[in-house]
């Protein structure tokens, strides 16, 4: 049975950290696209939505207050706890894609990849503008928290499938794909739409937060 987790505990809860394993040394991964953006986690409580940083402080208030608003109406359960990116990768229509992607048992669902507000520096050096016209968005990868109920000794794989039901998808409010390998019939369009890295992520793992693991590994996505 799910353990049951205070918010004040869950606001201690920093993002979990890729490890240096070799991706090809990742057992059973789940692999997605590596947001360009800023690692957010999403607590949700009754009329209550915060977004915290990678220190675990607020952003700043009128550089998320629409996607907070759109979290607001978003959310489908009593109170959450998500990690994702903020990102404007949700908003650059001129550069964006709707992929069909089938997830493990939960057969095939939209979403949209573009290029983020911010490269990583593995990616790339320069920094696109958050404008009217490509505003921020939040793009959930894992959740951590359910109706109070802690999932963190949950397997990725079954955290998956419940963050897809928890989030009614909109402009501003994306849940990340993922595939299982083999992964080659992605890498072109990938890298079309700006990805430069890879994230790996055993589909076994638990998420240990603000520690590394070694269940997730990143990669570059392999040149033409």
């Amino acid at each position: 049975m799910p353990a049951t987790v205070a918010a004040d505990e869950a606001r201690s809860w920093r993002p979990q950290a890729f490890g240096r394993r070799a991706a090809s040394k990742i057992d059973d991964p789940i692999v997605e696209p590596l947001w360009i953006g800023d690692r957010a986690i999403l607590h949700a409580e009754r009329d209550r939505v915060e977004l915290l940083d990678e220190e675990g402080e607020p952003f700043v208030p009128d550089l998320v207050a629409d996607v907070i608003a759109a979290l607001a109406e978003a959310i489908r359960a009593d109170s959450l706890v998500l990690d994702g990116y903020l990102t404007v990768q949700a908003t650059r229509a001129q550069e964006s894609a709707f992929l069909g992607v089938e997830a493990p048992t939960s057969g095939e669902f939209a979403t949209q990849f573009l290029i983020g507000q911010r490269r990583r520096p593995e990616v790339a050096d320069e920094q696109l503008p958050i404008t009217p016209d490509a505003p921020l968005a939040f793009v959930a990868v894992d959740i951590l928290a359910v109706d109070d109920e802690s999932l963190l000794d949950t397997p990725l794989l079954e955290r998956k499938r419940i963050l897809e039901s928890v989030l009614e998808q909109s402009e501003l409010v994306r849940v990340g794909a993922y595939v299982r390998p083999p992964i080659d019939s992605w890498l072109a369009t990938w890298r079309a739409l700006g990805f430069g890295s890879l994230a790996f992520k055993a589909s076994n793992s638990r998420y240990r937060p603000g520690r590394t693991n070694d269940a997730w590994s990143t990669a570059q996505i392999p040149a033409r």
